[in-house]
């Protein structure tokens, strides 16, 4: 999706409208090594972006390193919670990352397919990264004796059932090959794929080391997802596809380290005024955001 300079325009001006006024309330959904999103700004300013443009925003707090199967079940109580209390029929689901599989098994839980009116699902290795393909052959025991000190960590900071290599291994091309084969595309929902592609190593110094890797095996990507892997059900493409830096795996949900300092603290660092709204080239993450919700409004999402 293309983001046209009337809707930059719209974003810069500052003046809320209802271009993302849906008809079902929108759930967005974390990835990987997430939990505590409000407080952290996982989603950076796109939430109170898209609630001042009409949308009805709730964000998803299941376990950051839990399985696929454990985090659906988290992620069915969150919709059921919306629905209950909202008096509502569905809710759009907009996932990021790793929240796009088990977005994808929520839905083949109990009562969830009549609830989900669409999912969009941003940077998601549908087809795993063959790069983690080396964890599932690792023994069980060896993973065991890694994975079981790190998850009682997970514990302590927050999370209800965290397996820490389960969730890097489940993320294999080879776990998710058989995952495709359980669950194919579901035809009660259409599912929505868009992703990104970081042309510069340097624009996102934290995949500086991860986006080679992921290039040399399996191409074009974002710092950790290839654009292969993430084309699943209606691939509508790489966003911001002509730029020369091109956006990373976090630059897709505004997320920054500076954007999760507390206010006081970026004052005190003369950061009071840190904007991000754009990137390197110039491109508006939270005019693509915009347009992206207001699409949904238009097919009666």
């Amino acid at each position: 999706m293309e983001t046209t300079r009337s809707m930059t325009d719209a974003i810069d001006s500052s003046k809320p409208n209802n271009l993302c006024t849906t008809r079902w309330p929108i759930l967005l959904v974390h990835g990987i090594a997430s939990k505590r999103v409000e407080r952290l700004k996982h989603w950076g300013r796109i939430p109170e972006t898209l609630e001042a443009y009409g949308a009805e925003v709730y964000l998803s707090e299941q376990d950051a390193w839990g399985s696929f199967e454990s985090n659906a079940w988290q992620l069915r109580t969150f919709v059921m919670q919306i629905i209950n209390e909202q008096n509502v029929e569905k809710i759009n689901v907009i996932a990021h990352s790793k929240g796009g599989i088990e977005a994808r098994l929520l839905i083949t839980l109990p009562d969830m397919a009549d609830h989900i009116a669409s999912i969009t699902t941003i940077s998601t290795p549908h087809h795993g990264v063959r790069a983690l393909d080396w964890l599932y052959y690792l023994p069980v025991t060896l993973k065991r004796v890694v994975s079981s000190p790190i998850d009682i960590i997970c514990i302590l900071a927050g999370d209800d059932n965290p397996s820490f290599v389960g969730a890097f291994e489940g993320l294999s091309a080879k776990a998710m090959q058989g995952f495709n084969q359980t669950y194919p595309l579901p035809e009660s929902v259409t599912i929505h794929s868009y992703t990104a592609v970081q042309r510069r190593l340097y624009n996102d110094p934290f995949l500086t080391i991860t986006s080679p890797i992921v290039q040399l095996v399996e191409g074009d990507n974002d710092g950790l997802v290839s654009e292969a892997s993430a084309s699943f059900g209606e691939f509508e493409g790489v966003v911001n596809e002509e730029g020369r830096w091109g956006l990373s795996h976090r630059n897709i949900i505004d997320h920054s380290i500076p954007g999760m300092l507390p206010e006081e603290i970026k004052r005190y660092i003369g950061m009071s005024r840190f904007k991000r709204n754009r990137n390197r080239d110039n491109f508006n993450v939270l005019a693509w955001w915009v347009e992206l919700v207001a699409g949904l409004q238009q097919k009666g999402y």
